[in-house]
């Protein structure tokens, strides 16, 4: 008998193993941490633990945000404004798996998106050993290359965390190699160059791209992300994909129901947008 899942990387792995080998696909929601105060991040997190979703994205805000659009870009400015810090963001961490469904690591596997600055002023090994303590399970540095990923890499899988890294329309056949096999879990392939949230259509061109990502990724599944903000767009990214990671909309469609909502309200109002939302975008979802 194999032995079972050893740490986080393994676990989610694991699940998006078990997800392929069925012929499925998912959709990644992401959303920033503490945008809206902690209480609405960790309902949300609750939420989408008892949906049908692989994994989810937990973004680490940051003063310069400059991969991200314009939604994501306020999201970061909205969390830091109400104090979020990275301690807090290990707090709802820890506080998500504690009322979850089974031991420290084993409900819905979390990515953390950061930029490189708030980990790198901390330390990777400390950082990322804080985080994987606490319930990460995978990080996906949004300006950090392959070049200067070593000890980014090194410090993920000493700390049991799943490095997961971009390939983009523009990466060279050698890197876009590098990159697939430094990541664990999955690779995250850009759909289009620009900023986070401007729409795109992915034409012929880009899934060709996404289609030669997927030949050379073999076995390591591939998330597409940028731009997506509907059904019609998740069904575009999953044909050459196993997930469609959705950020902006997903984000934008959570602040307008919290900033709808009475304070006392606002943890359910997040959780009734964030299901919604989903049960609009799995329309994408082949079936």
């Amino acid at each position: 008998m194999s032995a079972g899942p050893t740490n986080a990387a393994d676990k989610l792995e694991a699940r998006l193993r078990a997800l392929r080998a069925t012929g499925r696909k998912g959709i990644v929601p992401h959303l920033t941490a503490g945008d809206g105060g902690s209480e609405v991040t960790l309902a949300v997190l609750r939420e989408l633990a008892e949906r049908d979703v692989p994994c989810v994205a937990l973004g680490l805000p940051f003063s310069d945000p400059i991969a991200d659009g314009p939604e994501l870009q306020a999201a970061h400015a909205r969390a830091l404004t109400g104090g979020t810090t990275f301690e807090e963001v290990l707090e709802i961490l820890q506080r998500f798996r504690r009322g979850g469904r089974g031991v420290l690591g084993q409900d819905l596997p979390i990515v953390i998106t950061s930029y490189a600055n708030p980990l790198v002023k901390r330390g990777w090994s400390p950082a990322l050993n804080a985080l994987a303590r606490a319930g990460a399970d995978a990080l996906l540095v949004a300006d950090l290359s392959i070049e200067d990923a070593a000890p980014m890499s090194a410090a993920a899988r000493q700390a049991g965390l799943a490095p997961v890294f971009f390939v983009a329309p523009t990466t060279a056949e050698a890197r876009l190699h590098s990159a697939i096999q430094l990541s664990r879990g999955f690779v995250y392939a850009i759909g289009k160059l620009g900023v986070t949230s401007a729409r795109t259509e992915l034409d012929a061109e880009a899934q060709a791209f996404l289609e030669r990502v997927r030949t050379a990724a073999g076995g390591l599944s591939v998330a597409v992300g940028f731009g997506i903000a509907g059904a019609d767009d998740v069904r575009a990214a999953l044909q050459h994909a196993d997930l469609a990671l959705v950020g902006s909309a997903f984000v934008e469609h959570l602040h307008q129901a919290v900033a709808r909502a009475s304070p006392q309200r606002r943890s359910d109002a997040a959780r009734v947008a964030a299901r919604e939302f989903l049960q609009i975008l799995a329309g994408g979802v082949p079936t």
